[in-house]
């Protein structure tokens, strides 16, 4: 499959995958006046590889160590309305275009990628794509970030003409919000950077809203970081238990062994 790329402003890639896919749905049972909590779940075995073909009776959920009734879970619909930011990143032009090629074709083929890139301050920027998302009630909406924040290094030559070169810098402002606010509209957030400082607030927002931020020391590795990310998407569940406090993130475990890892985000109630 090829598709084109191109990092200007909201240019709509659509995934064109050769095989067919079957979407899981929602049960509409679950639309009722006491609809069930649900959260979008995502198992990683040790190795960080997804967790595939996971069953009810291998989760427990739990709240204050009280263990809750699991309504059901099923798989999370495979299709993803992604946007993807665009910033400074330490690729070539051709690990770039390689790296997101890549990508799409580990999604299926209804899911659609925007390509955000960015004019301000970084924090705005994911703002403003957590409204755009929003606006078109994306039913599995992701913000991929591809890059970090930069800003000049001071220089300690005197000449007024040299200003130092552009270094990469963690994301600034409210960290807290910013993840509140991903979370409020259940919009998963992942990054990659190819960078060689701590990026702790990019991975703790990620963290806060059900993904993870690598940074990647090569930048050939940008290619096969972005592929597993698409598989993990693939390979996701919806969780729906009864809750008296449903604003509460429950304990999630799983018994299948060699899983290590859950992540989990609250999604919107049905309506």
């Amino acid at each position: 499959m090829t598709a084109p790329i191109n990092t200007g402003h909201w240019l709509a890639v659509r995934c064109l995958a050769a095989a067919g896919v079957v979407v899981a749905t929602l049960s509409s049972s679950t639309a009722s006046a006491q609809a069930p909590t649900r959260l979008l779940v995502t198992v990683m075995d040790e190795a960080g590889a997804p967790v595939a073909g996971l069953t009810r009776d291998e989760f427990t959920v739990r709240l204050d160590d009280v263990e809750l009734d699991l309504v059901g879970v099923e798989p999370a619909p495979t299709s993803v309305q992604i946007v993807a930011i665009f910033e400074g990143l330490a690729v070539t032009q051709q690990q770039l275009t390689s790296a997101l090629s890549q990508f799409i074709e580990s999604l299926d083929d209804e899911s659609i990628v925007d390509m955000q890139s960015v004019d301000g301050e970084l924090d705005a920027a994911i703002i403003e794509a957590i409204d755009d998302l929003s606006a078109r009630a994306a039913p599995r909406p992701i913000i991929l970030m591809l890059g970090q924040a930069s800003e000049i290094a001071p220089s300690g030559l005197q000449s007024s003409q040299v200003r130092g070169r552009r270094r990469a810098t963690d994301l600034n402002g409210d960290i807290d919000r910013l993840a509140a606010s991903l979370r409020e509209h259940g919009i998963l957030f992942y990054g990659v950077s190819a960078a060689q400082v701590p990026l702790t607030n990019l991975e703790r927002l990620a963290a806060g809203a059900g993904g993870h931020f690598d940074t990647i020391a090569a930048p050939a590795d940008l290619g096969g970081t972005m592929d597993a990310i698409g598989r993990e998407l693939g390979t996701q569940y919806i969780l729906s238990f009864s809750s008296s406090t449903p604003t509460e993130m429950p304990d999630i475990s799983v018994s299948r062994p060699g899983a290590t890892t859950v992540r989990a985000i609250p999604l919107p109630r049905l309506r």
